[in-house]
């Protein structure tokens, strides 16, 4: 009897040591990719957050400096950066997350989401750069819809200085239009003159549309620039997270895992 009983514990104590190997095991549940896989998604996707925030900003300023020409207001690519920042400041700390635990489903809506913002990034970027040529219309017709107050304070922007050093706001939308557009001043750049009757009424300063249209032009084009840069960069951070999915998809962890 203590035999058998003896040859039953040796049995036991075998059966655990061969079980031991199997509960200690984690090798299905911890990160094992190589780190030039992982950390260059994560480090691009700090990048993208970065340059989230600045898309965020800069469609703020626009807004903010062209909030006097209501019919710009149509004009959505100041608004559609501050979107495309949020969205970006939002997925790529998903990203980060994702990459880091390496989650295969996470990975792979990441990786979608970032195809979609692409695709919007290079429209935006494209539309800017073409709309630079005909900014001139809506602006004119902007100038043409704004009352004295708005049109007083879009002068007081464009503040001029002569050779002199004097300094004087713009005035009107074109003082000699060859086009056909209204000159329509604002109060502001208005000018008594004591050598010329009370009746008369006198304006100082350059036309507002060359530097109007100049500046938003500028905007957009550093807009169109952002906006392809950004999209080049998540080109680079989509590749690393679709040769991380292949990486995940050839060593299979446990579905808890994902």
């Amino acid at each position: 009897v203590l035999g058998s009983i003896s040859e039953e514990l040796l049995r036991a104590r075998s059966a655990c040591w061969c079980i031991l190997p199997v509960m200690v095991n984690t090798s299905d549940i911890l990160p094992n990719t190589p780190r030039y896989l992982k950390v260059p998604l994560i480090f691009f996707n700090c990048v993208l957050w970065v340059l989230g925030i600045i898309l965020i900003a800069l469609g703020g300023y626009s807004l903010s400096a062209l909030k006097d020409l209501s019919e710009l207001q149509t004009i959505s690519i100041p608004s559609g950066l501050i979107v495309l920042g949020v969205f970006i400041f939002t997925l790529t700390i998903i990203g980060c997350v994702v990459a880091y635990k390496e989650k295969l489903v996470g990975l792979i809506f990441f990786t979608i989401f970032m195809l979609i913002l692409l695709v919007c990034l290079i429209g935006v970027g494209g539309y800017a750069f073409s709309y630079r040529s005909d900014v001139d219309q809506p602006l004119l017709r902007a100038w043409t819809l704004a009352n004295d107050m708005q049109r007083n304070q879009i002068q007081s922007f464009f503040v001029t200085t002569d050779p002199t050093g004097h300094t004087s706001v713009c005035c009107g939308w074109n003082v000699n239009p060859s086009d056909g557009s209204p000159f329509m001043p604002g109060s502001n750049c208005k000018v008594i003159d004591p050598n010329l009757p009370p009746n008369i009424t006198t304006y100082a300063g350059p036309p507002c549309k060359d530097l109007v249209v100049d500046y938003v032009s500028k905007n957009l084009y550093i807009a169109g620039a952002a906006a392809l840069t950004i999209g080049v960069i998540e080109f680079v951070c989509m590749l690393f997270s679709l040769f991380l999915i292949v990486r995940l998809c050839r060593n299979p962890r446990s579905r808890s895992y994902d």
